[in-house]
């Protein structure tokens, strides 16, 4: 870890420590990605953004920093998953895919200090953290749904600043709510019809096997 992002971790903590609990409500959501996924034709790739914000605004609120994981399962089996913290963001640590489906604690923030602080531009609430490139493999017969949820930071998942009144926030699990993200892995229409056909002819197999042994049996 270079000396530049341990001071930008530090004045995060400082402020995550000068800061108060309080009834402030925040979400963290994912936005983008299709209803459906076809599999059967080659690996797809997909941007899910992660957004920070909060349910009630008390009017010029910034983001100072956070982090969070991310975990997904389901349908279908991921290829890679790479994470693109937004401009804004000065202090980034990157946690990494796993082939479990997990996406290690990402670490996002801003330079902060009590005196002079300007946020920077894109930072506000409502605004992205970043992205998730997920890339999901190849399929034929894949059919069922996809999901992709975000996980609470070890220390905490997203803090806050009122520029207005210089107060500091910071989420606790019981202050923040997730908005995940689900997809439909849906085969191709011929790959439905084909299907039809193998499940017809099955049925058609079974019942003649059925008459022909109740004809043997008498």
């Amino acid at each position: 870890m270079n000396i530049s992002i341990k001071q930008s971790l530090n004045l995060i903590i400082l402020a995550s420590i000068a800061g108060t609990v309080s009834a402030q409500e925040y979400v963290l959501r994912i936005e983008g990605g299709p209803n459906q996924v076809d599999l059967s034709g080659g690996s797809v790739s997909m941007t899910l953004d992660v957004i920070g914000d909060i349910f009630v605004s008390q009017g010029r609120e910034y983001m100072t920093g956070g982090a969070f994981s991310l975990e997904t399962f389901g349908a279908a089996e991921v290829e890679s998953i790479v994470w693109i913290p937004a401009d804004w963001s000065e202090s980034n640590i990157d946690g990494g895919f796993s082939n479990s489906g997990i996406y290690g604690e990402v670490h996002f923030g801003q330079h902060y200090t009590m005196n002079d602080w300007v946020p920077r531009p894109g930072s506000a609430m409502g605004s992205r953290i970043g992205s998730f490139q997920i890339t999901l493999a190849q399929q034929d017969a894949a059919v069922g749904d996809f999901y992709a949820e975000l996980i609470h930071g070890s220390r905490y998942t997203l803090g806050s600043i009122n520029a207005l009144t210089g107060e500091s926030y910071y989420s606790t699990p019981d202050t923040l709510t997730f908005e995940n993200f689900s997809t439909q892995v849906t085969p191709a229409p011929s790959g439905l019809g084909l299907a039809f056909i193998v499940g017809v002819f099955g049925c058609r197999r079974n019942r003649a096997s059925v008459r022909n042994k109740s004809v043997i049996s008498r």
